[in-house]
């Protein structure tokens, strides 16, 4: 089931022009940096009062993120739902005729995991599922 959404990511040419504008104008804050050199992007999180974007900048010549730049200028990348449960999630999807990108969730930090469904399946928008995997608050209280 969905949550809320997680956040929504924009490829950018510079990351830090776009984090010093939205900070100065919004008050967005950095609350987490994660660099894919496989892939050849990098990723900034910027919060502000529960909306959380994902500023996604290509660090190199080649790869996914370079190319949507070359071929559309930056914008709108996904939309990122938060869910409860990634693997039941992704079975009622592709119940559905939905086409994923993945056959199984990829993690992304010791806490989260992603998949995302393709464009095609979701009306033309790239949507990423992402669980997060919330403290145990028993432990934390100990």
């Amino acid at each position: 089931m969905i949550k809320k959404i997680d956040h929504i990511g924009i490829v950018v040419k510079n990351t830090e022009e776009l984090v010093e504008v939205l900070s100065r104008l919004f008050g967005f804050r950095v609350t987490e940096s994660l660099t894919s050199p496989e892939q050849g992007f990098k990723s900034t999180f910027i919060s502000q009062e529960g909306v959380t974007l994902e500023l996604i900048e290509p660090i190199g010549p080649t790869g996914i993120i370079q190319r949507f730049i070359e071929k559309r200028g930056g914008g709108l990348h996904h939309i990122s739902f938060q869910v409860d449960n990634l693997e039941k999630e992704m079975k009622v999807l592709k119940a559905k005729g939905v086409k994923l990108l993945s056959g199984e969730p990829q993690k992304i930090t010791e806490s989260s995991k992603v998949v995302f469904a393709h464009p095609s399946s979701v009306g033309g928008i790239l949507v990423e599922l992402v669980y997060r995997e919330q403290p145990d608050k028993s432990k934390q209280d100990s």
